[in-house]
């Protein structure tokens, strides 16, 4: 295979640097079925005004039917507009038209955020665990299962999900905040309060995280203990 390796340092940082490109080559085994309408769809997703980007997205529809990573777009396009449920139609076609084994995951993860968007958590639950069967290690799924779990008062359920999103990513501040909520709601205010101080050590702009550490340690101190 030919390599092109590119000089891309700043002439005044002087940082040695390069781009490395190597044509015919993928980055990732899930970029080996793309294209131009994948890309053009993926695009008008994540960039053009909702409206707009699901008016494109359609038009892509109808010239190359039967294409489920256009249902997908179409599916983040709505979900983007706060629109689960006609979301999850998307989502849902995109399923029936039988995505690749690493997209499986992530159509399954979506419908878990429609279902739980529109406070299914009980049916948000069953869709992401079946996410996590095609991809254990997508950390949104966990996440996810957290929230849902918090929302039905399944707290240590909830502790145990968002305990494996830090297994995946250890700096995700988030989900220190989240598991500090689930041992608020389970009366362990002092634990509650030291989860809560590294969320807001690694990302001080949590601020659910910042208002419910004053609280705390408003009322710890004021009991005394």
């Amino acid at each position: 295979l030919e390599v092109l390796v590119i000089d891309v340092t700043h002439p005044q940082l002087g940082i040695p640097s390069v781009y490395t490109i190597i044509p015919g080559a993928h980055f990732r085994d899930r970029t080996r079925d793309s294209s131009v309408v994948f890309h053009a769809a993926k695009i008008q997703s994540q960039t053009v005004e909702g409206p707009q980007a699901v008016a494109g997205i359609q038009k892509l529809i109808e010239s190359f039917p039967n294409r489920y990573d256009l249902h997908f777009f179409m599916g983040l396009a709505l979900e983007y507009q706060e629109q689960p449920r006609e979301a999850l139609r998307e989502f849902e076609t995109a399923l029936d038209l039988n995505p690749g084994p690493l997209d499986i995951a992530s159509v399954h993860t979506h419908i878990g955020v429609c279902l739980k968007d529109m406070e299914d958590y009980k049916g948000a639950i069953k869709v992401l665990e079946r996410a996590r069967e095609f991809d254990p290690n997508l950390k949104e799924i966990y996440n996810l299962l957290g929230f849902c779990y918090f929302k039905l008062k399944e707290h240590q359920r909830s502790i145990e999900q968002f305990e494996k999103a830090l297994e995946l990513d250890p700096g995700s501040a988030i989900d220190y905040a989240n598991i500090g909520s689930n041992l608020r709601e389970m009366g362990h205010k002092k634990e509650a309060i030291r989860l809560y101080r590294i969320a807001l050590e690694m990302d001080p702009t949590i601020e659910f995280a910042r208002e419910s550490l004053a609280r705390l340690e408003g009322e710890v101190e004021a009991s005394g203990k």
